[in-house]
């Protein structure tokens, strides 16, 4: 059984508890999968916990071996807990890690966001098109149909010119809204990246601070 992440004792006891003091913010670390390969499970009832019986810390057995996992891919470090040292590192990996974890799924949603914003500008841009055609048909038509001594062919004029000039708008709305998609796809790309940049920066800076 592994030693408390608090302060290293070996006075254990697993208890059902769902409601733990410790690694709680573990609990999204799945996300290192857009970093690095996937982190095994515990097997057991995840309704299980470890209670401190020194300290009164308590956590899961598996977001403590998933840390200690995840520090050993990333780090190549193999943690003691029973050493003060580890302990202070494990915590600090967690509280000072957690945020940029959860900005790769904000920076995600963010990108998703703008993403759909501009397939609905693209939407309206082709409406726009056809409101047009249409505007200039029903306006054409009825300034014909006011007048008198027309010929009926002047009627099928005006929806030609109408769909045609909409086609027109269509085609110029629909190029520039592509490319504005396009444009929009490269930035979230680099919103994700962004995000994991400074993930890995971070993991660096701690690993380093750790083995020097």
């Amino acid at each position: 059984m592994a030693n408390c992440p608090n302060c290293g004792s070996k006075h254990i006891q697993l208890v059902r508890e769902t409601n733990v003091n410790w690694g709680r913010a573990v609990a999204g670390w799945a996300l290192f999968g857009v970093v690095g390969g996937a982190v095994g499970a515990v097997t057991g009832e995840d309704r299980n916990a470890n209670i401190c019986l020194d300290c009164g810390t308590s956590w899961k057995a598996s977001d403590l071996y998933k840390t200690l996992q995840i520090i050993k891919e990333f780090a190549d470090i193999t943690l003691d807990l029973t050493i003060e040292e580890d302990r202070f590192f494990l915590n600090r990996f967690i509280s000072e890690i957690n945020p940029y974890i959860e900005a790769i799924p904000q920076s995600k949603l963010k990108a998703e966001k703008l993403i759909k914003d501009a397939e609905i500008k693209k939407d309206v841009g082709s409406s726009l098109g056809i409101c047009i055609g249409l505007l200039i048909s029903i306006v054409g038509c009825s300034a014909v149909g006011g007048s008198g001594g027309v010929l009926p062919i002047t009627f099928f004029i005006f929806p030609i010119v109408g769909g045609w000039i909409g086609t027109l708008v269509d085609k110029s709305n629909k190029k520039r809204t592509e490319q504005e998609i396009e444009n929009v796809r490269r930035k979230a790309a680099l919103i994700k990246i962004r995000a994991e940049e400074e993930l890995q920066q971070k993991l660096d800076e701690l690993i380093n601070e750790y083995k020097y």
